[in-house]
């Protein structure tokens, strides 16, 4: 097997890992919150994130929008969170830390890489507790 191909295997493995709905979403999932970007980015500014249906849907400042499904829960860097996937780019994840998280952390993953930091979110909201 050559390197590309092992590459390409291990890629595939991952993302097969990573879709594998064995879990539910943890219930403490934010229902809107806001990102600002610290590094360059060609649409500068705060995002705003909102939870609908299945998903998320994120708005930049130029209006433009970002949609992504809930895949899975999960752990990043010791923290409880919700695996999403952007429905306009099937290889591109980002982990929400639950509402209630110590740190409201965002990471994004893509291919056979590593989680990256993302950013922290602000102005969390989430549903009230029913018990």
């Amino acid at each position: 097997m050559s390197r590309r191909q092992f590459v390409g295997l291990a890629a595939s493995l991952a993302l097969l890992a990573l879709l594998s709905t064995g879990r539910q979403a943890y219930a403490e999932q934010p229902t809107r919150f806001t990102f600002t970007p610290t590094f360059h980015d060609p649409d500068p500014g705060k995002r705003q994130w909102e939870k609908r249906g299945n998903g998320y849907v994120e708005t930049l400042p130029s209006g433009r929008v970002n949609t992504f499904t809930v895949r899975k829960a999960g752990v990043v860097n010791g923290l409880k969170g919700t695996i999403l996937q952007k429905v306009e780019e099937p290889n591109f994840f980002v982990f929400v830390a639950d509402s209630e998280a110590a740190r409201k952390e965002l990471w994004w993953w893509r291919a056979a890489a590593p989680w990256h930091f993302m950013g922290l979110m602000r102005d969390v909201s989430a549903p009230g507790r029913f018990d």
